[in-house]
């Protein structure tokens, strides 16, 4: 049995999506969103990632900014297969 409690198939899901991101921008925002989540003792998960970039899409005031958390967005939630 595993020891992180994830099933073997979400066990790579994460560190999938985190290797996309190339635009030092985007890798930026995706380390401030980390250690948000992880000074919160919340467990880093895609919900918790999602959650983090919805709610600073929606007080974003700089369209640039926007732009690269809508990619960071997008990211998430496409699957390679």
């Amino acid at each position: 049995m595993r020891q992180d409690g994830l099933p073997p198939g979400k066990a790579t899901e994460l560190p999938g999506y985190l290797n996309q991101i190339t635009d030092p921008v985007q890798m930026e925002l995706l380390g401030n969103i980390t250690v948000e989540i992880l000074r919160q003792e919340r467990r880093l998960t895609r919900t918790a990632i999602c959650l983090k970039l919805v709610g600073r899409i929606d007080a974003s005031h700089d369209p640039e900014e926007e732009r690269h958390l809508r990619a960071l967005l997008g990211m998430l939630f496409k699957r390679e297969r």
